[in-house]
């Protein structure tokens, strides 16, 4: 005859500290992967926000070829694939008086949308490329 162990019918769960290990390891692997995973999304937006750049530069060019002079643009990246995360300007290049025989592109990211390693990117007419942030080798990666 088997002896039923009411014991080891009620044993058959998890205990508080194995959940608040499991707990524990989700933790550490979400703060590990976490800052990654932005790092990731920055560089894709970045990419996003360059070719607006280039893009836009290409359209100013041909303006520039018809007409002799740049035009001022202002407008969202999307308008150049960026999906809207960039707002890209116009402005006149450092040392230059007028837009009219230079143009500088910035492409700065919009509202809520921080990339504190490279900041506003940015493209002139001359050939020069650079960005604001701190991490200036990066930007054009």
């Amino acid at each position: 005859m088997k002896t039923h162990n009411s014991h080891a019918a009620c044993t058959r769960g998890f205990t508080l500290i194995e959940a608040m290990i499991v707990v524990a390891i989700v933790a550490v692997l979400a703060a590990v992967s976490y800052p990654s995973y932005l790092d990731f999304m920055r560089k894709g937006w970045r990419a996003e926000a360059r070719s607006a750049l280039v893009q836009q530069m290409q359209q100013q060019e041909r303006g520039y070829t018809s007409s002799g002079q740049y035009k001022r643009y202002e407008g969202g990246s999307g308008d150049g694939g960026a999906a809207g995360r960039y707002r890209v300007e116009s402005g006149n290049c450092e040392g230059q008086g007028s837009i009219d025989r230079c143009i500088r592109l910035t492409a700065t990211p919009r509202a809520g949308l921080s990339d504190p390693e490279v900041g506003a990117i940015w493209i002139d007419s001359m050939g020069g490329k650079g960005c604001d942030g701190t991490s200036a080798s990066r930007c054009w990666q």
